[in-house]
C-alpha cells in the first residue's frame, strides 16, 4: 500500500514539474510577443521601460539610473551579481517634413552594419509620435516602370537620401496634425512571423526576447528570493557611446556600472547565428562568450549550472563587447551570454524558442544557487 502511494506521489510530482516547465515556456513566449510589439530606439525607451514596469509582479520596486534604465533589485548578501540586458535597439527618426506630406529620415546612432538603411525600401513602418503610433510606408517606385539603370540606383545605391515615408497626408500641416515631429522614433511595425521548428521571425525580434527572458527572471525570483544580491536591469542608451579612448563603452552599460558596483556581471545579449560552422548555431543553446578563453570563476559556475540541467550551451571567444566593457576590471568578473540569432540586424530577424527556454531557465537556475558565491 505505501509502495502504491510513493509511486502516486512521485507521478505527481513529476506531473507538477511538467505543467510548471510548460507554464516557464509559456510564460517567456507570451512575455516576449508583448514586448515585441513595443518599439524601442536609442533615446525613446520610454515606452518599452513602462511596458517592462507594467510586466513585472507587484511587490517588486523599481529603480532608475536616471537615463531611462529600469532595475530590479533582490537583497541578499555580498556585492551585487547584476543581470544587464539593452532596452533600445537600431532604428531611424524623423529628419525633416516634405511641403507634400512626406517624411525624411535620419538615424539617431551609427548603423550596426552598411546595408541597415537598405532594408528600408518599401517596408512599413511606425513613427512614434506624442500622440500615439502613426503607420507609415517607405515609398518604391514600380519597378517594372523603371529604366534598368534606374533600377540598378535604386536597389544598390539606395540611401536616407531617397526615403520617403508616405503616411497617407496631403501636406506638412496634416502630417503635424497627426502628432508627427521631428526626431520621433521610426521602427519596422512589429510583425512576427511564426515558422516551422519552434521558431520566430520579426525586427529585432532577439533585443526584445532577451528582455522578455529577465522579465521572466525577475517573475520567477519574486516568488522565491535568489541566492544572493542581485539586480535585473535594462539598460537604456545602450547604442551611444561614452566619452573615452580606445574601446569605448556603452554609455547606459557605464552608467549601470557607477550605479550599482556589481561583483559579478552577466551581459544578456544577442549574437548572430549561422548554419555554416563558423558561427553559434540556432537551436544549440544559449552562447558563452568570453574576451580570453581562460578559466573564470563565473564562467565555471555557469557551466556547472548548465550541466547539472542538461541545459545545451556554446562557446565562442570574442573581444568584449560595448555593453561588457565596463565591467572588465580586476575587482570584478564579466560574462555574456547570448541568445544565437538568424538575419541579425535585419526586419527578418529569427530565433529558435528552445534558445529562449534554455537561455531563461540557465539564469533562473543559476540566481536561485547563488551561482557559486
Amino acid at each position: 500500500m505505501n509502495e502504491r502511494i510513493a509511486k502516486r506521489t512521485g507521478l505527481l510530482l513529476a506531473l507538477a514539474c511538467l505543467a510548471a516547465g510548460s507554464l516557464r515556456a509559456a510564460d517567456v513566449k507570451s512575455l516576449t510577443k508583448e514586448i515585441f510589439a513595443v518599439p524601442s530606439t536609442p533615446g525613446n525607451e520610454d515606452l518599452l521601460a513602462g511596458k517592462i514596469r507594467g510586466l513585472l509582479p507587484r511587490g517588486l520596486a523599481v529603480e532608475e539610473d536616471g537615463l531611462g534604465t529600469v532595475a530590479v533589485r533582490f537583497r541578499g548578501p555580498g556585492a551585487p551579481t547584476l543581470l544587464l540586458a539593452a532596452l533600445d535597439g537600431y532604428g531611424h527618426m524623423v529628419s525633416g517634413i516634405t511641403p507634400d506630406g512626406y517624411l525624411t529620415l535620419d538615424r539617431p546612432v551609427a548603423p550596426p552594419h552598411a546595408r541597415f538603411d537598405a532594408y528600408l525600401l518599401g517596408q512599413p513602418v511606425i513613427i512614434s509620435t506624442g500622440r500615439g503610433p502613426v503607420q507609415g510606408i517607405v515609398s518604391q517606385p514600380a519597378m517594372h516602370l523603371l529604366t534598368q539603370e534606374r533600377r540598378k540606383t535604386l536597389v544598390e545605391n539606395f540611401s536616407l537620401e531617397t526615403a520617403f515615408v508616405d503616411i497617407g497626408v496631403r501636406s506638412e500641416k496634416e502630417a503635424r496634425d497627426k502628432g508627427v515631429e521631428i526626431l520621433d522614433a521610426v521602427t519596422f511595425s512589429a510583425v512576427l512571423t511564426e515558422l516551422a521548428g519552434d521558431k520566430w521571425s520579426g525586427p529585432s525580434l532577439g533585443q526584445k526576447a532577451v528582455a522578455a527572458v529577465l522579465v521572466s527572471v525577475a517573475e520567477s525570483l519574486a516568488d522565491q528570493a535568489a541566492g544572493g544580491e542581485t539586480v535585473i536591469a535594462w539598460a537604456a542608451q545602450t547604442k551611444f557611446a561614452a566619452r573615452g579612448r580606445g574601446a569605448r563603452p556603452a554609455m547606459g552599460a557605464a552608467r549601470a556600472k557607477a550605479k550599482w558596483q556589481p561583483g559579478r556581471t552577466v551581459v544578456v545579449d544577442v549574437i548572430a547565428a549561422g548554419k555554416d560552422g563558423n558561427t553559434p548555431a540556432p537551436g544549440k543553446g544559449p552562447v558563452f562568450i568570453l574576451a580570453k578563453d581562460e578559466p573564470s570563476a563565473l564562467r565555471q559556475a555557469f557551466e556547472q549550472t548548465a550541466a547539472g540541467a542538461g541545459i545545451p550551451c556554446q562557446f565562442l571567444t570574442a573581444a568584449d563587447s560595448p555593453l561588457a566593457i565596463p565591467f572588465v576590471g580586476p575587482q570584478s568578473e564579466v560574462l555574456t551570454l547570448a541568445l544565437p540569432v538568424l538575419f541579425l540586424h535585419t526586419p527578418s530577424e529569427v530565433i529558435d524558442l528552445k534558445d529562449l527556454q534554455a537561455l531563461r531557465d540557465l539564469l533562473e537556475r543559476f540566481l536561485r544557487t547563488g551561482g557559486g558565491q
